[in-house]
């Protein structure tokens, strides 16, 4: 597990996007730097119930979420967090998950 979740953050205006754009949104620079952001709010959730191909396959949960500086993610949730919740983000196997602050 690693802590928070992979941004790109534009070297020029410093504004954090995700995912990784061609061009900034804001100033339309080409350089990016990784950053990572920590902790987001919960937007909104839904239940993935079916995968096509999958066995035995279990409902998992996803949120969108909000961090600090405006990033709509869309995380696996790994609790009951709704929406309106902080949680800390993290990444396994490079994939981005919440779950409620400690």
């Amino acid at each position: 597990m690693t802590p928070g979740v992979g941004i790109w953050r534009c070297a020029n205006c410093r504004l954090g996007v995700f995912p990784q754009p061609l061009l900034c949104p804001r100033c339309h620079g080409e350089t990016f730097a990784t950053d990572r952001v920590h902790e987001a709010v919960v937007e909104e959730i839904s239940v993935i119930r079916h995968m096509i191909g999958q066995e035995n396959w279990q409902p998992r949960r996803i949120g969108s979420v909000r961090t600090n500086d405006g990033q709509l993610i869309t995380v696996g949730l790994q609790d009951e967090s709704g929406p309106g919740a902080t949680i800390e983000l993290f990444q396994e196997d490079n994939a981005p998950f919440g779950r409620a602050k400690a």
